[in-house]
């Protein structure tokens, strides 16, 4: 028994255009219906069509699923297999970090109302970053495009961390250096390591708080100030330059609100 394009793409809910790509691949061999023009499918190509979505939902491509379905290469098939586990291995492992990366944003988010201009105490967790501009001035080279990019693609691991210059803070002035971090245990697992431009940033005693920050023209003199006001009235001594991470960002079309964690590395 043959079925027309019409009753398969409705059974197996692939449209005629899907089927006809199968088809073009080589996974589908239809035969035209004798006078009408139909293309006509029949039990085996039913469901080889399962075994092609069964494919498709393992993360294999059209090419790898035509493939599978045609070759009389049992090694080939097993090795299909074996890099595809591999492959859905690593994919569960990132997306399990992932997981435990939304709940950490998830909590700080929580506990905005009672963390938000406070300050306390905390050991900066290890990280990398990677400076690209310094003010408005980008300060990598055409070169380092693509290595950038990588971590861009890392993102959400990779963060906005920007630097502010501690001594420029104290005389009322305003010097950032952009970057992106990453802490480091998310660095080892994605294979990030130091180099002229990627600098590691060892845990270290600091003054943490969060700070709330919206609009454009932001100064760190302004959401700052809170920080250095409390180390000069604790006769606090700076070790390093403040770091940041932002980990929210809203309501872009208005003023586009941002909430960054504070590192301000102090002596212990």
């Amino acid at each position: 028994m043959e079925y027309r394009i019409g009753v398969v793409s409705k059974l197996l809910g692939i449209s005629a255009e899907g089927l006809r790509l199968y088809e073009r691949e080589g996974i589908l061999n239809s035969r035209r219906e004798e006078g009408g023009g139909y293309r006509l499918y029949g039990h085996l190509d039913i469901t080889a069509l399962m075994r092609a979505r069964s494919y498709h939902n393992y993360g294999f491509s059209l090419k790898e699923t035509e493939y599978l379905i045609n070759s009389d290469n049992m090694e080939g098939v097993l090795g299909c297999y074996q890099k595809r586990l591999e492959d859905l291995e690593r994919e569960i492992a990132v997306k399990q970090r992932m997981l435990e990366y939304m709940k950490e944003v998830n909590g700080l988010s929580e506990r905005l109302e009672g963390d938000l201009w406070c300050i306390r105490r905390e050991k900066r967790p290890d990280m990398y970053r990677f400076e690209f501009m310094d003010g408005d001035c980008l300060i990598i080279e055409p070169e380092e495009y693509g290595e950038f990019q990588k971590w861009v693609n890392l993102a959400p691991f990779a963060f906005p961390a920007q630097r502010n210059e501690w001594e420029a803070v104290l005389s009322g002035k305003d010097h950032s250096i952009s970057a992106l971090g990453i802490f480091e245990k998310d660095a080892e697992f994605f294979g990030i390591e130091e180099n002229e431009r990627i600098v590691r940033y060892p845990s270290c005693d600091c003054l943490y708080t969060v700070v709330k920050i919206a609009g454009e023209e932001v100064q760190a003199t302004e959401y700052l100030k809170h920080l250095k006001k409390y180390v000069e009235e604790n006769r606090i001594q700076v070790a390093g330059d403040p770091i940041a991470r932002t980990f929210l960002s809203m309501n872009k079309r208005e003023n586009y609100t941002r909430y960054r964690q504070i590192w301000l590395p102090v002596e212990g």
